[in-house]
């Protein structure tokens, strides 16, 4: 029976338990009480089988003693109704005997059944038994998980609360981390690439006024040539200002999974978890990726 709270009552456990202990108590009793009420019941049976025996024989012994040439008619008479009765007697004791033995029988019979359904029995508790034990080792691994769920958790808020505190301090520290240097250069250097097409684009190739023409006098100043030329320039720019933007976001997700990880594994082992930080120490590729920070792959120049 589970408690509030999904955890087994201890209580319920033990009152099971006994009840289990003195049903099973009860069955032993009951097989050496069935087992000695058998062996008497033979015993019994024995008994009166020996007893109509003797009963055959004395009706034998006193028919063979009979000796009609030296007696009376009334004495012959009186030994006839003698036999007679006792012929009456032993019939009635006889048919006595024979229904008790069946009745012995019978009981008999119904106590191998009682004890067939007893043994049953036992041994349907001992598979409660054995159920019993299986849960109650789950519950025991479930109570060891949720202390496990738990202490990740205390981890999880430790973990968070130095992350909070590192962005917190990352404004007044004068070093920024490896990963965001890289990201704010990578910025910086989009930025500065973009500006300079957009100079490129709008300088003319020739010398021209002090007023620079507008827009719409782009056919006039230059060639057909050179217009497709800078078309096809400010094409490649914003094609390449793309897949920079592309590679930027990429490699900030990348650098921001692989400091969540870096910092949980950094986390245990300062809380004493050494097979993650000795995992860490062996990898190649996450120091790799710790020292180096997320990189942008080389794109084709304009020209």
């Amino acid at each position: 029976m589970l408690a509030a709270g999904g955890q087994q009552d201890p209580f319920w456990d033990t009152q099971e338990t006994n009840n289990y202990r003195l049903a099973l108590k009860r069955m032993a009793d009951d097989i050496l009480s069935l087992h000695q009420h058998v062996a008497s019941l033979e015993m019994e049976n024995s008994n009166l089988r020996r007893s109509l025996t003797m009963h055959e024989d004395l009706g034998r012994t006193l028919l063979s003693d009979i000796d009609v040439d030296v007696m009376t008619k009334a004495e012959i008479v009186d030994r006839i109704a003698t036999l007679k009765h006792k012929l009456a007697s032993g019939t009635v004791e006889m048919r006595r005997l024979k229904d008790r033995v069946q009745q012995l029988q019978n009981e008999l019979i119904r106590k191998n059944d009682r004890e067939k359904d007893l043994i049953m029995l036992q041994r349907a508790h001992q598979q409660q038994q054995a159920a019993l034990r299986r849960c109650q080792e789950k519950v025991a691994k479930m109570k060891g998980l949720e202390e496990t769920v738990r202490q990740q958790e205390k981890v999880i808020q430790t973990m968070e609360q130095m992350l909070e505190e590192q962005l917190s301090g990352a404004g007044r520290s004068t070093k920024k981390p490896t990963g965001e240097a890289l990201a704010g250069e990578l910025y910086s250097a989009l930025l500065a690439e973009n500006r300079r097409l957009r100079e490129e684009l709008a300088r003319p190739r020739h010398p021209s006024p002090p007023i620079a023409p507008p827009p719409q006098a782009l056919p006039d100043v230059f060639g057909s040539s050179e217009k497709l030329s800078l078309l096809a320039k400010l094409e490649k720019a914003q094609a390449r200002s793309r897949v920079l933007e592309s590679q930027l976001e990429e490699a900030a997700r990348r650098w921001g999974r692989e400091k969540q990880e870096l910092s949980t594994r950094l986390l245990e082992q300062d809380h004493g978890f050494r097979g993650s930080s000795s995992s860490f120490a062996r990898d190649p590729a996450l120091v790799s990726a710790w020292g180096s920070g997320p990189r942008l792959q080389a794109l084709p120049s304009l020209h």
